[in-house]
């Protein structure tokens, strides 16, 4: 049995590559994301989106990995992590 293949214009609209589905704005989606994180810690992912501060996207990594716990972040324990050697206590 020969299925015809799928041409662009067959995709529905919200699949991947179809150029009438509306691509989606960083800053709405920044902003969804940024009221989601603890007041405390929205400044470093601030930072870190502005694209100016390495070590400030390294801390927002490793504190979502954390569970925005800044204890927790100094006492991490995973060395197979790439950002390991980067973490704030080891700079």
């Amino acid at each position: 049995m020969n299925e015809a293949p799928i041409r662009p214009d067959d995709r529905p609209e919200s699949a991947p590559g179809n150029a009438s589905s509306p691509s989606p704005d960083p800053e709405a989606i920044r902003r969804e994301r940024l009221a989601q994180i603890p007041t405390r810690q929205r400044p470093i992912f601030r930072r870190a989106w502005m694209g100016k501060s390495r070590k400030a996207a390294i801390r927002a990594f490793c504190l979502e990995c954390m569970g925005y716990q800044s204890a927790e972040v100094n006492r991490c324990t995973a060395p197979a992590c790439p950002l390991y050697p980067y973490r704030e206590d080891r700079l």
